[in-house]
């Protein structure tokens, strides 16, 4: 079950029913997300579900273990000893969790690098290959709950005193796919108090989970299965601008996947009387590589940054102060986090090696700038900042060849096609007006935020609620029509 899946709304009316006609009290609508948690993820794999259980008992018993050993009022030398035990305590549950994440998911890759490596050096195999299923969700429950660990240790939150807020903070149903990546601060004080459904409320969740929906069941489904998947199956049958129009299918429906699930989240959570963080910010505005990854999967990259880039960069290790040597290491596990492929290693260092490359080029150019105002100017003109959207969302593009392909070979394969070596047309011409619907829908998604864009939205809003009634309406219908029944796993939570 996902929450763009027909099950879903049978389920979440449900569990809405349920958390709102009993007590306005947090213990008991916490205790419904539980329970609607637990049947979640018990419709993926039961089995499993004991392992999400022991990490967050783990990650809150070393919570209330480093709060227990606090240093405040102590004397120094006792405040030292203490020091080193509440290190002792965050490395070994920091350990757990990522070892954790370790063994489903990076085990098996790296005992078959070794294993190549033995062969290509004339050396027997020594190490078996495990392919373990992976629990559902845990690369993201594994970063919320390691977040909340270090914010308790660096003290810039309470630990968290109630098992059953907690539990839920970290396995809220909606989040559990494919995140957003929820962080302590924001969340536990939701959890810790009674929730109150209102009006906007009701009409700002149903009105993102229905953007979402359309996104994923219609757009990304619909690109998915008729554009991207047959051509990236076989590159070599299909000509240069056939691949072309594929990658930038593939970058629609990458966005329209998980922006329309995190948006889908997002929804939920607010027919819950709850707010999960933004993840997305119209990504494909942004004129430069840094704009874009902070528009892109935001709580993902907002959480390498402050848990790895930050303490890196301003540390006492040789990173502190060499930002491009940061950028270099929180891409290059960020592609490890999205898979544990060559090929996500691959995306993750191309995206590393930019953002320093930009890096350097922002500080040389701001140097001239305060040489000569006139490079102030020609930066905040229309050519530059043409050019500089084009470069920004060209190598995006271009990236997502590794990201997409199954295995370097493949990604060689589709990049040696872009050059106009292959031959064929992919896509009959029925599939156009569907086509040419999902792009202006994502255009008009983008658009809507920048120049006259709010204003014509807040004009379309303000039309008498019949005739925005009837847009609804319309777009119901179409989407009834030409979305597939179910829906597949959203792309991010494979990952």
């Amino acid at each position: 079950m996902s929450p763009s899946a027909v099950e879903f709304f049978y389920f979440l009316p449900a569990v809405l029913l349920l958390y709102w006609l009993g007590p306005r009290r947090a213990t008991w609508q916490n205790a419904v997300l539980l329970l609607a948690s637990a049947v979640f993820y018990a419709s993926w794999d039961l089995s499993l579900m004991g392992i999400l259980a022991g990490a967050i008992a783990v990650s809150f018993t070393a919570g209330v273990v480093l709060a227990a050993l606090s240093t405040e009022g102590r004397s120094a030398a006792r405040a030292t000893v203490v020091g080193r035990w509440r290190l002792a305590v965050v490395t070994l549950a920091v350990a757990a969790q990522l070892g954790l994440l370790g063994v489903f998911k990076y085990a098996g890759f790296f005992a078959g690098t070794l294993n190549s490596l033995l062969t290509a050096s004339g050396m027997p195999d020594m190490l078996p290959v495990l392919q373990l299923v992976l629990p559902l969700g845990i690369s993201y429950t594994t970063l919320i709950q390691v977040g909340y660990l270090l914010d308790v240790y660096w003290q810039r939150v309470p630990a968290s005193r109630d098992p059953l807020a907690y539990a839920v903070f970290v396995g809220f149903f909606p989040q559990l796919i494919a995140g957003p990546i929820v962080r302590v601060g924001r969340m536990l004080p939701q959890y810790g108090t009674p929730r109150r459904l209102t009006p906007d409320m009701v009409a700002a969740g149903a009105g993102a989970f229905m953007l979402g929906f359309a996104m994923k069941a219609y757009a990304a489904d619909w690109l998915a299965s008729w554009i991207v998947d047959p051509v990236f199956a076989r590159p070599a049958g299909f000509s240069a601008g056939a691949l072309w129009l594929t990658l930038a299918g593939y970058a629609t429906q990458l966005f329209c996947d998980f922006a329309g699930y995190s948006l889908m989240a997002i929804g939920t959570g607010r027919l819950f009387g709850l707010e999960l963080p933004e993840n997305f910010r119209h990504p494909f505005l942004s004129k430069n590589l840094a704009e874009f990854w902070r528009r892109w999967h935001i709580s993902l990259n907002t959480w390498l940054f402050d848990y790895l880039f930050a303490p890196l960069t301003t540390g006492r290790s040789w990173f502190r102060g060499r930002a491009g040597a940061g950028f270099l290491v929180v891409f290059l596990v960020s592609g490890l986090w999205h898979g544990a492929t060559w090929t996500f290693v691959l995306w993750g260092l191309a995206h590393g090696v930019a953002l320093a490359i930009h890096n350097a080029y922002d500080g040389w150019y701001k140097g001239r700038c305060r040489g000569d105002r006139r490079y102030v100017a020609w930066r905040k003109a229309r050519p530059y900042l043409l050019v500089s959207w084009v470069v920004t969302q060209l190598f995006f593009l271009l990236t997502l060849i590794p990201f997409r392909a199954p295995d370097l070979s493949a990604a060689a394969d589709f990049a040696v096609g872009l050059l106009g070596l292959g031959g064929g047309t992919p896509h009959p011409e029925a599939f156009a007006f569907h086509l040419g619907a999902i792009s202006l829908f994502v255009l008009a998604y983008h658009l809507l935020e920048v120049g006259p864009g709010p204003a014509l939205k807040a004009r379309f809003l303000s039309l008498p609620g019949p005739v925005r009634g009837l847009v609804y309406g319309a777009a119901f219908v179409y989407l009834m029509l030409f979305t597939p029944v179910g829906a597949s796993t959203p792309i991010y939570g494979r990952f």
